[in-house]
């Protein structure tokens, strides 16, 4: 369970988090829904220790804030907004997931690590793409941006997380990667039952996606629950501050969130 109470941050003289508090108790994707600059990408960096925080993170006991750098790396991973291109193989990319657990001695991964490397860059669809020969030897910086995406996803898993946090992992990505991106990542929460929380632009891909929802504004929580409660017209507009059309999906009833033009 991850247990966050009057958690508050700021950066030097600058945006503040204030007095933010949630639980996430089943293995489940919760997204953080919210304008430009409402806190989102703050409250991720806030929650792994990117970011001087007061308050309580507590991760099944563990209290995050005081927890040693190796030892939160060995429960939660992070996949930041954008991945770049660097002239690393996909497969050492995706072995530095292992990091956390090498031994202070160990100069290089043991096949247990290997093994487990490979086994993430199935679950993401990577080997569907390319050989193990392939991204043995291919860099990242020859990948597309929806492969470095999935790629990044598999050094996270490649970490065996408790929690995993995503900041906006479908951002400038096209409408098939995006769906790909999320379905992958649905599928290794099903699997391996891990927390996710992710920060998500799309309301419509995060009502598809998601089970709960935070939505933030101004640094606070101004709606946190089931997704389908927490996508309300008369909230979203003030929210966003404009005029929203709110339907069903026509397929399963999820709601879907247009402007009014």
């Amino acid at each position: 369970m991850l247990d966050v109470r009057n958690l508050s941050a700021s950066y030097p003289g600058g945006f503040a988090l204030r007095d933010i508090s949630f639980q996430i108790c089943n293995p489940q994707m919760t997204g953080i829904i919210g304008p430009n600059g409402s806190g989102k990408s703050t409250l991720l960096k806030a929650l792994c220790a990117d970011l001087d925080s007061t308050g309580n993170i507590q991760l099944d006991g563990t209290d995050l804030r005081k927890a040693r750098p190796l030892e939160r790396a060995r429960k939660v991973a992070v996949v930041p907004q954008s991945i770049e291109k660097i002239p690393v193989s996909v497969l050492e990319f995706v072995l530095a997931g292992r990091t956390p657990f090498k031994k202070w001695h160990q100069l290089t991964y043991s096949e247990a690590d290997k093994v487990l490397a490979w086994e993430k860059l199935e679950e993401v669809g990577l080997l569907r793409n390319f050989d193990k020969k392939t991204l043995a030897s291919k860099n990242m910086d020859e990948l597309s941006g929806g492969e470095r995406q999935l790629a990044a996803i598999a050094q996270a898993l490649c970490q065996q997380p408790r929690l995993l946090l995503l900041d906006e992992p479908t951002a400038n990505l096209d409408l098939c990667h995006q769906v790909e991106i999320l379905r992958v990542l649905e599928q290794s929460l099903q699997k391996h039952g891990i927390l996710m929380l992710m920060v998500i632009h799309d309301i419509n891909l995060a009502s598809a996606f998601c089970s709960r929802l935070l939505c933030l504004s101004h640094g606070s929580i101004v709606a946190e629950g089931e997704t389908g409660k927490v996508i309300d017209k008369k909230l979203l507009e003030s929210v966003y501050k404009t005029g929203l059309c709110i339907l069903p999906h026509p397929r399963d009833g999820h709601p879907m969130v247009f402007p009014e033009i």
